[in-house]
């Protein structure tokens, strides 16, 4: 992670609230989230990974702790196995508190393959989180959910009064949707209007933020979605372009520090078309 010194400036002038935390996140090894946990670290928060990659995750947690010295717990845990999320939910409800939990983990521009049904991107960008939340919500009812979302969420691919006319064409359009980068905008923006009718009509405290556009390890060739060529050139041409991990993660950061955030507000980069620079 490129954390540079104007980061964790940023960092110390603006989250003087997000101290002694108890937090619980997903997708904690992945490019932005593993800024994400850095900087939560550097703030002295008891973190929570909840993660796939157990061996990456523990060098991961053996670097930061090093560093410095804040509790991190590993709990395995994969959105496309249910044992795993029961089981990370049995560890969970155990807890004596719960602070925030902040839901990073995503898929994008993945080969076509369906799910119980339901196409792969839609399952875990939008199915299991909405399972996982809202068991976390018994458990505490208080608890602060930070979604990060993505800025093609707000744009219209679908006709939504075709999308929901009944159960089978809601999943047949779905599922019938080619496009990978369509496929995740909409599972994106199901995501959000979900989690927004919670807090506008069950005042859960839910706050929204993107990204805006970074490189990250999203493109990876092993999604095996597209030609070699596309990895070879793709993933290059993002990093001249787009900025790093260290940077598009501190919406995320900004949005975790916030107390609450009216429903018709989310937080993002503040620069042209709200795709780069620091938080808004």
């Amino acid at each position: 992670m490129d954390c540079t010194n104007k980061y964790i400036k940023y960092i110390n002038n603006n989250f003087k609230s997000l101290h002694n935390k108890k937090i619980l996140l997903t997708g904690g090894t992945g490019s932005i989230g593993e800024s994400v946990v850095t900087y939560l670290s550097m703030l002295n928060n008891e973190l929570i990974l909840l993660v796939r990659n157990i061996d990456l995750a523990t060098k991961l947690k053996d670097k930061l702790t090093n560093l410095y010295h804040n509790k991190i717990t590993l709990i395995y845990f994969d959105y496309l196995d249910r044992e795993s999320i029961n089981k990370a939910l049995d560890i969970i409800k155990s807890l004596q508190n719960l602070d925030i939990f902040i839901n990073i983990s995503g898929i994008y521009h993945q080969h076509y393959e369906l799910i119980k049904g339901i196409e792969k991107t839609y399952f875990v960008n939008f199915i299991c989180p909405v399972y996982f939340i809202n068991k976390l919500f018994n458990y505490f009812d208080n608890l602060k959910i930070v979604i990060v979302s993505s800025i093609t969420a707000t744009t219209k691919l679908i006709d939504i009064n075709t999308l929901f006319s009944d159960k089978y064409n809601f999943l047949n359009t779905l599922n019938n949707i080619k496009n990978k980068t369509k496929r995740y905008a909409i599972s994106k923006h199901l995501l959000m209007s979900y989690f927004l009718y919670l807090k506008i009509y069950l005042k859960k405290n839910i706050i929204f933020t993107h990204p805006g556009v970074s490189t990250t390890n999203l493109f990876s060739k092993k999604n095996n979605a597209y030609n070699k060529l596309f990895y070879l050139i793709v993933p290059k041409l993002m990093k001249l372009i787009f900025m790093n991990s260290a940077k598009a993660s501190l919406s995320i950061m900004y949005g975790s520090n916030l107390d609450s955030l009216d429903y018709s507000y989310w937080i993002g980069p503040k620069g042209l078309f709200h795709i780069y620079g620091y938080p808004n």
